[in-house]
């Protein structure tokens, strides 16, 4: 479990946010607001994930404006539609007394656990390349596939997904499987939204990881390997 709050046995809490990014003058990176609000629920569904867990409840906080947050709203079902699932019901709040220059959203998952992750008797990748802001942009063939994770998840050819974010993927690594391990991609630049995802797969499964997904793999092992 990386960021996820247990809250009693079965359940799990995970939140990010989205700031600086959507469709005003000031932001720092203009995308849509729908875009905006899918990256930040696509973190916050890898986050449950990574507990085991899906979510059955969504909690959204706008900070942009009224009118953004039908917006919002389209960028969450998004993801959801991505993998095949129904969105758990989505309730929350808008800023309507003050215009903020810059747009801002905070998402909050409360999940369900669905199954035990597992790093036994297990190899670790990396799916995907570390992006952040615009070049999660520009760069849509280098971001790991939220539907081809939650089809391996599902099927049992991944046993555990780790999200990596602005830490940078080495800082992942260390949390995930040790300081003695590490890959040869870059492991300090951010990783923004989680466009790279650490995973775990047995021996076994290992061929069907490469065959499923559409991003850049690359495999994360002991020091004395590399």
């Amino acid at each position: 479990m990386r960021n996820a709050i247990k809250i009693d046995a079965t359940t799990f809490v995970t939140i990010d946010n989205a700031a600086c990014i959507g469709e005003k003058e000031a932001d720092v990176v203009y995308v849509p607001n729908e875009i905006a609000a899918y990256f930040t629920a696509r973190t916050a569904i890898l986050e449950q994930w990574c507990a085991g867990a899906m979510p059955i409840q969504l909690l959204l906080a706008n900070f942009t404006s009224d009118t953004a947050w039908e917006e919002y709203v389209k960028g969450c079902e998004r993801v959801f539609r991505e993998i095949g699932q129904k969105m758990p019901p989505i309730t929350g709040s808008s800023e309507t007394n003050f215009a903020p220059l810059q747009s801002g959203l905070s998402l909050t998952m409360i999940g369900k656990q669905q199954f035990t992750p597992s790093k036994m008797q297990c190899r670790f990748f990396v799916i995907g390349k570390p992006l952040v802001g615009q070049q999660v942009i520009d760069q849509p063939e280098n971001v790991a596939n939220l539907a081809e994770i939650y089809s391996l998840l599902s099927t049992g050819v991944i046993q555990q997904v780790w999200p990596t974010g602005s830490k940078g993927i080495g800082a992942e690594i260390i949390s995930f499987v040790g300081e003695n391990f590490t890959c040869e991609i870059d492991l300090t630049h951010s990783a923004g939204p989680s466009a790279a995802v650490l995973v775990a797969v047995q021996e076994q499964n290992i061929d069907k990881l490469y065959s499923k997904v559409s991003a850049p793999i690359t495999e994360v092992a002991p020091r004395n390997e590399m």
